[in-house]
């Protein structure tokens, strides 16, 4: 049998009444003294090192809230205001509390109503676990802010995420992909991540999708295709996405662009087999002008004068182009520096013509560069071998700003290995050469003419580089 204080006397209806209850009940008297609590209340006391004795009745549930409070239990005050109001106003009082066990997490909900026992207002308090309930909500609540907070920082990174299902369909594009390939979101979506591809890139998606499911593959170098068509050189890092079950759903990658580098390392590669090179071309040209002024000396001592201006002559070229860490310089200085130790006196067979330009440091290279190819191969097979034929060197400005530089060779027999792709004088001229500047140059030839032309972008004219 239940027992209650003396102040308040219960009647078998309202033990029968809380007993009916599967939710921890007690029944506070209006100084806030439980005076009556059910099974449940005590069968939780007992499994939580409670009072297992009185099971707290004739304790102060009031006190029991302060204590709380003291104890920094945000959720203790709003409790105790609210059962307060309850038995002063009779209304309803409804609010969540945690109350945490050795090791253990729990949360409760409290529901209070207002009863009269012998016209004295009482509480009637059922506390029913809502822990599980709880937990999944902070779960959730912890999930959504994990994933704002990953979404937040997929579409502040300055790296191309992108997301694709497991038949290839892109189903997630961050900003920084649409900056890199040129594809917004609306235009990616849906679509094959194939799309990025170079039309004879010899691996499929699905072979990619395979080996990263396999835990073969996490990372791998690739060209990709931008929306304008212009290539990227990127290092992509891939995992596979799955779901709670561990199902694997879809393919996350990220693509750093490494276009720069990669045409750095390229140039850098070109321009160390260039001082190969020139150092190689050099010797040749010194013989073959030592060569040349011998055969038109008539004596050593105009031998020695002849062939000590053209070394001079060189040597003015080289400091040109070095002097003042590659400064600018005027176009048709250039050109006739560059072209002056190849001539040998044939003056009348090189025509230069031009407006005044100055090239910037890289443009300078550039047409120093590809000057020192050409003159050296005419010196070979050309017209500055033989003083037949004519070199023309003309440029001009291009509506954009830009600058066109020709070369054009006429009356010769072209030297074969200069239409090899893969040889390294073809390499200067149409790769190394538009490279330094992000320019395009073409070379074409026919049965006696061999013309080279190149664009400079306008930014690198001038002072700029």
């Amino acid at each position: 049998m239940l027992t209650s204080p003396q102040s308040v006397t219960l009647d078998a209806s309202h033990f029968e009444l809380i007993e009916a209850m599967t939710d921890e009940v007690v029944i506070l008297d209006a100084t806030g003294r439980i005076v009556a609590v059910n099974t449940a209340w005590k069968l939780f006391c007992e499994e939580n090192d409670g009072d297992s004795g009185s099971h707290y009745i004739g304790a102060n549930y009031f006190d029991i809230c302060t204590a709380a409070v003291m104890d920094t239990v945000v959720q203790a005050e709003a409790v105790l205001d609210g059962l307060k109001k309850a038995l002063k106003s009779g209304a309803s009082y409804e609010g969540e509390y945690p109350c945490d066990g050795p090791g253990v997490r729990r949360w409760f909900q409290l529901n209070a109503n207002r009863m009269t026992i012998q016209g004295a207002p009482c509480l009637l308090l059922q506390h029913r676990n809502v822990t599980t309930r709880r937990m999944a909500h902070d779960d959730i609540e912890r999930a959504h802010v994990q994933a704002e907070t990953f979404a937040a920082l997929v579409a502040t990174t300055g790296e191309a995420i992108l997301t694709y299902d497991l038949n290839g369909r892109i189903i997630s594009w961050n900003p920084a992909a649409e900056h890199l390939y040129g594809y917004t979101e609306q235009e990616a979506l849906g679509q094959s991540v194939e799309m990025l591809y170079p039309a004879d890139w010899s691996t499929s998606i699905f072979s990619y999708r395979d080996q990263i499911i396999a835990g073969a593959l996490r990372q791998f170098d690739a060209v990709r295709i931008a929306k304008d068509g212009t290539k990227r050189h990127v290092t992509i890092a891939c995992t596979p996405i799955r779901t709670l079950s561990g199902d694997i759903v879809s393919i996350s990658n990220i693509h750093h662009d490494v276009t720069a580098t990669r045409k750095a390392e390229e140039v850098r590669d070109l321009v160390s087999r260039e001082v190969i090179h020139r150092a190689k071309n050099m010797l040749s040209l010194v013989t073959a002008m030592q060569r040349q002024t011998a055969n038109s000396a008539t004596s050593m001592i105009e031998f020695n004068k002849s062939f000590g201006d053209r070394i001079q002559a060189l040597a003015r070229s080289t400091d040109l182009l070095v002097d003042g860490g590659w400064s600018s310089v005027d176009l048709e200085q250039l050109v006739r520096a560059q072209l002056d130790p190849f001539s040998f006196g044939q003056d009348d067979v090189v025509h230069v013509a031009g407006p005044s330009v100055s090239l910037g440091p890289q443009a300078l290279q550039l047409i120093g560069m590809a000057l020192h190819e050409l003159a050296t191969n005419s010196t070979k097979y050309g017209v500055m071998s033989d003083g037949c034929g004519r070199i023309e060197c003309r440029w001009s400005h291009e509506e954009t700003g830009g600058l066109r530089f020709q070369w054009r060779e006429t009356g010769i027999t072209l030297d074969p290995s200069l239409n090899k792709a893969s040889g390294f004088g073809s390499k200067v001229l149409s790769v190394l050469a538009p490279a330094m500047v992000d320019g395009a140059a073409k070379t074409e030839t026919s049965e006696d003419t061999l013309t080279w032309t190149v664009t400079i972008p306008s930014g690198h004219l001038g002072n700029t580089a």
